[in-house]
């Protein structure tokens, strides 16, 4: 006879929350999406793919265009996109290695000098797309081949070191070599610095109020602005952020390779922007997650490690891994669009009763 109170305590395992983690934008896809694949290369490989050596690998290839991609969320979240990334990166790296090899400058302080020249064209790049209003497209388009070509010629196209001018011994900063090449434990050093900078974009986007404005700016740029957000200085310092990454990245990359150049990281920003898609975040902006661009990296590393251990061409990786972003987009614009269909049928049009009401409220 009497009914039992109900409980208003969500499940996590509820229907609402699994459409969620497994609808457009979730985690849920992504994240089958590495289980298969994983699992795939694990049987057609015999199992040289889950190999500790193998593992590590991975690691050290991939670090790079991870550190890269979190600047690179940041800035799709707010509705942009960082084409200058991979350039940024080499000439950061080549400005550092000049720095130490041929002016005699301490490690530190080269390191720190190579990080600044990162977040200084990241500060170009927002000024130029809040200031001259720019479009984001373009203004880094044109910054991938400028700074390219100012890292081309600080090195007159040679590598640094350069040896005919260095300072003889000197190749990368120790500091940096350990960095980039060292090992803690079995785990590579430059895995646990890409770690670190993961829990440092995560913290920015969801535990502080700079996450908000760049969420809440990609979402609705003119509402953004009518709370009271600053939208100019929100979106230069998420492209001030993605500078500093990508100078983290190329000096890392340096102290893998114990070298530099001006056309290191070729086509990183592909790979970047990229894995912010497989991983879910939203191309015009509003939405993202760094944990999603963590999966949409590890998507493109098992991918490319995978067919280089079968021994698949360099050519038809591009072709495959080309295949792969177009599809998973595709899948992900497909569910977006049936999500937003149930939404606007379960909305209605508005009961005529109401309209005499509202115009006499008035």
């Amino acid at each position: 006879m009497f009914s039992q109170p109900q409980s208003t305590a969500r499940s996590p395992f509820s229907s609402a929350s699994l459409a969620r983690f497994f609808g457009a934008g979730g985690l849920g896809g992504p994240i089958i999406m590495l289980v298969v694949l994983v699992v795939l290369l694990w049987f057609l490989s015999n199992g040289t793919f889950v190999s500790s050596n193998n593992l590590v690998n991975i690691l050290k290839q991939f670090s790079v265009p991870l550190i890269l991609a979190m600047g690179q969320t940041l800035v799709v979240i707010t509705g942009g996109i960082d084409l200058s990334v991979a350039s940024t990166a080499a000439l950061s790296a080549c400005f550092m290695g000049i720095m130490y090899t041929q002016v005699g400058m301490d490690g530190w302080l080269a390191l720190l000098l190579g990080i600044v020249t990162g977040l200084v064209v990241g500060f170009l790049n927002g000024f130029v797309i809040t200031q001259w209003r720019v479009p984001d497209f373009v203004a880094t388009l044109g910054a991938l081949t400028a700074v390219r070509g100012v890292a081309l010629i600080i090195t007159d196209g040679y590598p640094v070191p350069n040896f005919g001018v260095a300072i003889p011994g000197r190749t990368m900063p120790e500091p940096v070599q350990w960095l980039g090449s060292g090992m803690i434990g079995p785990i590579p050093a430059i895995a646990f610095v890409a770690a670190v900078l993961v829990f440092i974009t995560w913290l920015v986007l969801n535990r502080t109020t700079l996450g908000r404005r760049l969420i809440a700016i990609g979402g609705n740029a003119e509402a953004a602005r009518i709370a009271g957000i600053n939208v100019r200085r929100t979106k230069l310092y998420a492209y001030l952020i993605a500078g500093g990454m990508a100078a983290f990245g190329g000096i890392l990359m340096a102290g893998r390779l114990d070298s530099a150049n001006g056309l290191m990281a070729p086509a990183m920003e592909l790979t970047t922007i990229a894995a912010v898609v497989l991983g879910g975040t939203a191309l015009a902006g509003g939405e993202g997650r760094v944990g999603g661009t963590v999966i949409g990296v590890a998507i493109l590393a098992a991918l490319s490690n995978g067919l280089n251990i079968l021994g698949v061409s360099s050519f038809w990786q591009d072709v495959v891994t080309g295949l792969v972003v177009v599809l998973v987009v595709a899948l992900d614009q497909f569910r977006r669009r049936l999500s937003r269909k149930p939404a606007r049928n379960a909305q209605g049009p508005a009961p005529e009763s109401q309209v005499p009401a509202e115009a006499g409220a008035r």
